[in-house]
């Protein structure tokens, strides 16, 4: 903190500033002509903060504050440093005074707003009141909401990227009222994420709203069932979101649950309707473990994909083969990234035949059994997909496939 007093030396147990009194007004003028060329602030201890006790309470101290970070526990002073020029504030607890400071109507520029939670209850008057009084937000993050606050949220044409985060060891807020979100649009939000916020409100908020601007819908939960997972996906596909998702990405803590087949076949369904899917990531207990018609299917519905990852926490044998992965590739020309378990026991095509080549995918990992004839299945991938890197869970295979790769640079070497 700026300070024109000579310096006085504190024991190492205080703040130097503990024993000075408040800066006279002299000094508050000298302090306002240094402090509003600082654009970013972080503020981790409140020790210092006696020594602004003496300015008017609308003060502000940095006038000119384009970020702020705010790592105290207290937000009683936080008033002094909500510049009206304010583009990003990142407020590390929720407090009761974070609603009186009134953070939207002091900050009227505020585009990113990041509150953690810390285990305070996530429903709190304070928050929604809180995030009811920004009107021209670009990026929010911040706890569970109530649906007043969701309602104001979904009024904000500026909001482009929305995420519900809650710790995973707090205690759930209660049930959402969701009476007043029906019909309620999201027109360009473009990013939803959810970080173990209760699946049941997450699956209220999206049959209650539209999201026609939809790209990104990402989920981090503790334990996500099937039978929780396919009405999320469910509502997801009737939200207006079909034609516009390009990313999904579900996972949780737990996924080695066991499920029904049925509930997994039934996620797969659901899936195939987002058609402009690019990331497709799914960890889940219902994990897919497709066969070579399901995945046909898919690659066929997501003409425009880029990375696909359905590992399967079970490790069930593979019933994709490399026909029906290569058959497959041919659909989704700009695949570059595969988390897929493939057949490399039962290979069923020619190493040595001639096939297309598909030069796009650039990593493939997953391999849970050791290949019964390692150099086969690197000759395969060598002549199909020449740009490829596998997983080190490749084991002998990615040895013979690197070997192979040499062998046919010293040769090039040589034509030349």
């Amino acid at each position: 903190m700026l300070f024109f007093r000579p310096f006085a030396h504190g024991t190492s147990q205080q703040s130097w500033s503990w024993d000075i009194e408040p800066l006279s007004q002299l000094e508050r003028s000298q302090f306002l002509r240094h402090s509003c060329r600082v654009r970013s602030l972080s503020v981790s201890s409140d020790d210092d903060f006696h020594l602004l006790y003496a300015f008017p309470f609308d003060t502000c101290a940095f006038p000119n504050l384009l970020s702020l970070s705010w790592m105290v526990i207290s937000t009683r002073y936080l008033r002094f440093f909500l510049s009206p020029t304010l583009r990003n504030c990142y407020i590390a607890i929720v407090q009761p005074e974070l609603a009186r400071n009134s953070i939207g109507t002091r900050c009227p520029a505020l585009e990113g707003l990041d509150i953690d939670t810390m285990g305070v209850m996530a429903q709190a008057p304070h928050l929604s009141e809180t995030v009811r009084s920004c009107r021209a937000l670009v990026r929010l993050q911040c706890p569970p909401l109530d649906s007043a606050a969701l309602k104001h949220l979904s009024t904000i044409p500026t909001l482009l990227s929305l995420s519900i985060y809650q710790e995973s060891f707090s205690n759930p807020p209660s049930k959402l009222d969701t009476h007043n979100l029906s019909f309620v649009s999201f027109f360009n939000v473009t990013t939803l994420r959810f970080c173990y916020a209760p699946i049941s409100d997450i699956t209220a908020v999206i049959q209650h709203s539209e999201f026609p601007s939809l790209k990104e819908f990402e989920l981090v939960a503790s334990v996500l069932i099937g039978a929780e997972l396919l009405p999320l996906l469910q509502a997801l596909s009737q939200c207006k979101a079909c034609h516009t998702l390009e990313k999904i990405a579900i996972s949780d803590d737990d996924p080695k649950v066991k499920e029904p087949a049925d509930i997994s076949f039934a996620v797969t369904r659901v899936l195939l309707c987002f058609t402009q899917l690019q990331t497709l990531s799914l960890y889940v207990c219902c994990s897919i473990n497709p066969d070579n018609a399901l995945l046909l299917e898919a690659f066929s519905s997501w003409p425009q994909l880029r990375s696909l990852s359905f590992p399967d926490p079970h490790y069930r044998p593979p019933k994709v083969t490399f026909l029906g992965l290569f058959e497959s590739l041919r659909r989704c020309p700009h695949v570059h990234t595969l988390h897929l378990d493939v057949d490399v026991i039962n290979i069923d095509i020619d190493p040595e035949a001639e096939s297309f080549q598909h030069t796009s995918l650039k990593r493939m990992g997953i391999c849970t059994s050791p290949a019964a004839d390692a150099e086969a299945v690197a000759r395969i991938i060598f002549a199909n997909l020449p740009n490829v890197h596998l997983a080190d869970s490749w084991g002998d295979v990615n040895t013979h496939l690197k070997s192979l790769r040499a062998s046919s640079s010293l040769q090039g070497e040589d034509g030349d």
